[in-house]
């Protein structure tokens, strides 16, 4: 680092401090041992959608119980929205995440940036002495996931993902669990699980970057390329080179309930395949035009489990069906349904049974997860290690998808079998002055 350098970073850190002092978002009364300090990382898409990010989100999730004195967004227009509604206007806001993580008094960081930013955030964080709590998917590939995980388990810090069916929506996804290693649908032979169908969208005209985005900044380790206005906000989802559509957004959340089901949370898939409708067309599993998203739209994917389980994964209806021998259920988020579920009444479940998957105690809020193990210094219920298994899941759905062939998966040295070709989409390049360094 440059003398400089470390001028410059030594006044942003003073500034933040003293900007510290001056205000923390949340209860100004409660004393600063009873609230730890958060920097939130990414606000989301520009307000005139109408819809709220997931950083403002989390960030009026986390204000509740923290305070939130700095804000560091890339979007003017979406900083400041975020700033009025999480904090009243009075959290300064930063456009380099560098400038959080070199802040001493930030406890943690909230990250709900676009996906492909995730992992360099998230690895710098840790590196800084940071908590991380962090929006799903963490990563875009699966090494990234690898990453995570050795970094999370080399520092000690405490790392929450954002798959808040682990702890909300009335426990019916922990219940879901219960039921199914209680043996409430007898022998489980397949989970059905539907994500909805990815976007449809494109050829897209080029534009100019609007003033209030740094379009250079956006992009950081993804290849330069010309703005499109569909390429950012809530719409950077469908493009592989930010995220990993329908299967890494949904499949995120529901993937992670069924593997956890199935005592699989540390394992993953034997065989995965299937057949999707694209976009355009890929090369080699990579998009051959820049004009027009590019992950699947509608999909059928089929994941084979140790132990016979027949996962399949497709566009249909949101939510999970969970088929057995004795009988069939179905959970999302508004619903809890079957006839296993209404044999509830009669034959509830154990006392223990959500408990014991909730590291034996009352589930909270995700939030108050993350908070109550920041004095804990447990791992959350979301935990990397976990999350990194889900995803990887998901991630060889979608390169078996984009090569348009079966793959065979160790879960034990996690790589794919006999495909040169496959194991070369477990990873990616990054751009110059963006590279995720020291792992």
């Amino acid at each position: 680092m440059s003398t400089t350098r470390r001028t410059f970073l030594a006044r942003c850190v003073s500034g933040l401090a003293a900007s510290t002092v001056a205000y923390r978002c949340g209860d100004a009364t409660a004393a600063k041992s009873d609230r730890p300090i958060f920097g939130l990382i990414g606000a989301g898409w520009q307000p005139d959608t109408k819809r709220q990010g997931r950083g403002i989100a989390i960030g009026s999730q986390a204000a509740r119980l923290a305070d939130i004195p700095v804000i560091c967004e890339l979007d003017t227009v979406a900083a400041e929205f975020a700033n009025q509604k999480i904090c009243g206007g009075k959290a300064t806001i930063v456009d380099d995440y560098r400038r959080v993580l070199d802040d001493p008094s930030i406890e943690a960081v909230l990250i709900a940036t676009p996906d492909h930013w995730h992992a360099k955030i998230a690895i710098e964080a840790m590196r800084a002495g940071k908590d991380v709590y962090c929006e799903k998917p963490v990563a875009v590939t699966i090494q990234e996931g690898q990453w995570l995980r050795a970094v999370a388990a080399e520092t000690g810090r405490v790392f929450q993902v954002g798959t808040q069916q682990r702890s909300e929506y009335d426990q019916r996804f922990l219940k879901a669990i219960a039921m199914v290693r209680s043996g409430r649908v007898g022998n489980l032979r397949r989970i059905h699980i539907g994500l909805g169908a990815g976007w449809k969208g494109g050829p897209f005209a080029t534009a100019t970057p609007p003033p209030s985005l740094n379009w250079e900044r956006w992009l950081g380790p993804a290849p330069l390329t010309e703005y499109i206005p569909q390429r950012t906000h809530r719409t950077f989802r469908w493009w592989f080179e930010y995220a990993g559509g329908q299967l890494c957004d949904w499949g995120a959340h529901h993937v992670d309930i069924a593997q956890w089901a199935i005592g699989q949370e540390n394992g993953g898939p034997i065989s995965i395949g299937g057949t999707a409708t694209m976009n355009q067309p890929l090369r080699s599993g990579m998009p051959t035009r820049s004009d027009t998203y590019n992950t699947p739209i509608e999909f059928s994917v089929t994941a084979n489990f140790p132990g016979g389980i027949e996962m399949l994964i497709d566009s249909s209806r949101n939510g999970i069906t969970f088929e057995g021998d004795r009988g069939r259920f179905f959970v999302n988020r508004g619903t809890l349904e079957g006839t296993p579920v209404s044999q509830l009444d009669d034959r509830p479940l154990d006392d223990d049974a959500v408990t014991s998957l909730y590291h034996g105690k009352q589930p909270t809020s995700h939030m108050q997860n993350f908070v109550d193990c920041l004095k804990s210094r447990e791992q959350p219920i979301s935990d990397i290690a976990t999350h990194h298994r889900v995803l990887t899941t998901c991630h060889l759905a979608n390169i078996s998808l984009r090569l348009g062939r079966t793959l065979h998966w160790d879960a034990k040295t996690e790589q794919i079998s006999g495909d040169d070709e496959a194991v070369g989409l477990m990873s990616r390049d990054y751009r110059s002055g963006y590279e995720i360094n020291g792992v």
